[in-house]
């Protein structure tokens, strides 16, 4: 699909086949396509749990407040959030020096600088959150490239969802993206702004 039709066409589908079927190597290549959205100090910050499963399905389900698109949709995923991302520093800076990215003799002042910001506690959530959901939009674009739709979900109960499916504490449940074949691919595109309407230059 051409990029602008394909960003015509994806929308936030709220019905889907509840007999459709999305298959691992789909899942795969989707994500696949999603880890090369841009990080901080290409630290990709982003995990995912997939959830296909129907009974473990029913049990996210519960935990985002009974909504039947998960349980329609051909699996869930759970977009997570990584707190110590900065601990891959040297792995990030050595793959950068390989590349010629960074010269050699500066490679430790980088992971220096990446383990002084990420120091911070509020940082740390800050950027999970920021590069999780720059993956999680470019999980989107690829899923609808290959024929599939998805809806970005933030009404569920994290603590529910950390421990109804073992997440370790440094992955934090950013949102739940449902995804399959959709019931009702020509929905009507809903109202959106105008350019000119949320656009100022160079100041306000």
């Amino acid at each position: 699909m051409e990029f602008n039709q394909l960003i015509q066409a994806r929308h936030s589908v709220n019905q889907f086949d509840p007999n459709g079927t999305i298959s691992r190597e789909e899942l795969e290549s989707i994500i696949e396509a999603a880890t090369l959205a841009p990080s901080s100090y290409n630290l990709q910050h982003w995990r995912f749990l997939v959830v296909d499963d129907k009974d473990k399905k029913l049990k996210l389900k519960s935990a985002a407040y009974d909504q039947q698109k998960i349980e329609d949709a051909a699996a869930a995923i759970v977009v997570l959030g990584n707190l110590k991302a900065h601990e891959d520093a040297q792995r990030i800076a050595d793959d950068l020096s390989e590349k010629g990215y960074l010269p050699e003799q500066y490679k430790e002042n980088v992971i220096n600088q990446i383990n002084g910001l990420y120091s911070n506690e509020s940082m740390q959530r800050d950027e999970a959150i920021r590069g999780s959901s720059l993956a999680a939009m470019t999980l989107m674009l690829a899923a609808k490239d290959k024929g599939f739709g998805t809806c970005p979900m933030i009404g569920f109960d994290p603590a529910r969802v950390q421990e109804e499916f073992n997440i370790p504490e440094n992955l934090i449940p950013v949102m739940i993206i449902t995804i399959g074949p959709e019931n009702d691919p020509k929905a009507p595109r809903k109202f959106r702004f105008e350019a000119q309407e949320i656009t100022t230059y160079n100041g306000f």
